[in-house]
């Protein structure tokens, strides 16, 4: 019934199995409901959630933002060039460089040649990195508070066969030390708690597994939380958050990550602050960038690191 085995799914309230129940999905536990959709995606992001009423209603922020600039309906063009549209399709787009350039350095840096690793994307969208994932022959899971068949986890189903559940970053409905792999794209600022979405990003990661956030906006130490930018998105009620390098990196290592590459996600030197400092071997690139992004405006951060316990 559902697109990700049974089996892999907790209840995000007590962490118990849950089992089919007819149409749905029953807690072993404290016998709460999730649904399902049509097309198998176990809906865990309950009502009942702490948050879920501020991650339901960005939900309907993105379809309202998608609408009315002109991204709503699908392009296979388009996805199947995901994130390398600037590379396939020509586009000009600095968040697509970004978000291209920082999941590249994920595939060739931490998982190079290996196959058959289980990976988890936390944000995933319409989960455009299925395709990378499957040509690996990895287990691939995807959630998303979004789960429009345009551009939400629905969409999935371009890409191919492979597990989409709807869930709270927050809260995620798996076990224990699961995946290989756990990242997000862009995703982090939009945690009404970034350290409790980091520490269920590490939870359910094994030890000696990779844990990234890719492509997060930060601000510099002097620049104000309220990033003008954001503000079209707030109106919306998607949950905007713009936050310094050093939290994110403080809430990667509070949690049990230790950051083996810091940069800008982009893939430019971190000039002008920091440059000469990322030329120390090994450790440089981290502290050239946390040093730029500390003394930047805004600018695009991407964290990878290695769960440690």
């Amino acid at each position: 019934m559902a697109t990700v085995p049974i089996e892999l799914l907790r209840c995000p309230f007590c962490a118990a199995a849950v089992a089919e129940d007819g149409a749905e999905l029953r807690c072993d536990g404290c016998g709460r409901v999730f649904g399902v959709t049509d097309d198998g995606i176990p809906l865990m992001l309950h009502p009942e959630l702490p948050g879920a009423r501020e991650k339901l209603a960005e939900a309907e922020g993105w379809l309202e933002k998608a609408k009315s600039e002109g991204w709503y309906e699908p392009d296979d063009a388009v996805d199947r060039a995901l994130p390398f549209v600037n590379r396939e399709l020509g586009w000009d787009n600095p968040l697509w460089l970004a978000n291209g350039h920082s999941f590249q350095i994920l595939l060739d840096r931490y998982v190079q040649q290996q196959r058959g690793l289980r990976v988890l994307e936390v944000g995933a969208a319409k989960a455009w990195a299925a395709r990378f994932w499957l040509e690996r022959d990895c287990d691939f899971v995807a959630t998303d508070i979004l789960i429009d068949r345009k551009i939400g986890l629905g969409r999935g189903a371009f890409y191919g066969d492979f597990g989409r559940v709807q869930a709270d970053g927050e809260a995620l409905p798996f076990p224990d030390a699961t995946f290989d792999i756990t990242y997000c794209v862009a995703t982090l600022h939009h945690a009404l708690d970034l350290t409790k979405m980091v520490r269920e990003m590490t939870r359910v990661t094994k030890v000696g597994g990779t844990v990234a956030g890719l492509n997060e906006g930060v601000r510099g130490a002097l620049r104000n939380a309220d990033n003008p930018d954001q503000q079209a998105e707030k109106d919306l009620g998607i949950n905007e958050h713009v936050h310094t390098a050093s939290a994110y990196a403080l809430a990667f290592l509070r949690n049990g990550v230790v950051l083996r590459r810091v940069e800008r996600s982009d893939g430019w030197p971190p000039l002008p602050f920091g440059y000469f400092l990322s030329k120390v071997p090994k450790v440089g690139m981290t502290l050239g960038t946390l040093v730029h992004a500390t003394a930047a405006k805004y600018v695009g951060v991407s964290f990878y690191g290695r769960r440690a316990k």
